[in-house]
């Protein structure tokens, strides 16, 4: 059901439950991979949540409420919450695995600034005063669970919010970010991914080191490359460059592929 727009996805979805009820499809099970939550409460009698490095089966939630299903239902809902938990539970990031260097090549997640900052002020409004349920938070944000998700986790690696069992709770330190102009707000975030994400702390610690201040991005992602497929290497190297860039920890050369460290501050 990817790449279809909500009216279409929600129509081929009845459509499937709705052959499968019959019995008209000749099959006797069927498996769905998806990134939304909602999609998969409302479809399967079985959930299995996965986890990386190593992959695995992290849970299973066996699902025996009779269809159709209604979205709004209370015992829906939970189970949704239920799934939302399962998700959220662990580390922010998860290191991989092998490789000297496993420590720096932890796995990012993809997060945008500005949407974490639209999040950060969503969570610190009048409707969540803090403290927010995933599911809600994601209808009012308008987010799917494949962009939710990673941005939870970002704030929470960063320090600014804490995920707890499918709620986000503001950290102080996210009430100060939201409450900070916006140069405040660079420099909390520089401070706090300097603390938070070794990869960004090594490029910094690198540069500082280097009698011209700047190195090419190829030095790193080999570092990255021990632990980490080119792939993936590459994306986690881009997500520390662009937190990097708006701390303003580091500044990057699109042409040139150089990092190098911000200028220094005019008198």
């Amino acid at each position: 059901f990817s790449a279809l727009d909500v009216l279409t996805g929600e129509r081929l979805r009845e459509d499937i439950l709705h052959l499968w009820r019959g019995g008209s499809l000749p099959t006797q099970s069927m498996l769905i991979v998806s990134h939304n939550i909602e999609e998969a409460v409302l479809m399967a009698d079985r959930v299995l949540v996965f986890a990386a490095d190593p992959g695995r089966v992290r849970a299973e939630l066996a699902i025996d409420l009779p269809r159709p299903r209604d979205r709004d239902a209370a015992e829906v809902r939970l189970l949704i919450d239920e799934v939302y938990a399962l998700m959220t539970a662990g580390a922010p990031g998860q290191p991989a695995h092998g490789g000297a260097h496993a420590g720096l090549a932890e796995r990012l997640p993809e997060a945008d600034v500005a949407r974490m900052e639209g999040l950060l002020e969503l969570l610190a409004g009048e409707d969540f005063n803090g403290r927010a349920d995933l599911p809600r938070l994601a209808d009012e944000a308008e987010l799917s669970d494949d962009d939710l998700l990673p941005l939870t986790q970002a704030l929470s690696l960063l320090g600014l919010a804490r995920l707890s069992v499918g709620i986000l709770l503001l950290a102080p330190l996210g009430r100060h970010y939201v409450e900070s102009a916006h140069g405040g707000r660079q420099r909390l975030f520089g401070q706090q991914l300097l603390e938070h994400v070794p990869l960004a702390a090594h490029i910094r610690h690198s540069l500082e080191q280097d009698p011209d201040g700047q190195l090419a991005d190829s030095h790193f992602l080999a570092l990255l490359c021990a632990s980490l497929s080119e792939a993936e290497a590459g994306r986690v190297l881009h997500q520390a460059i662009e937190w990097g860039r708006y701390g303003e920890v580091f500044e990057y050369d699109f042409n040139t592929r150089m990092i190098h460290l911000p200028a220094p501050d005019e008198p």
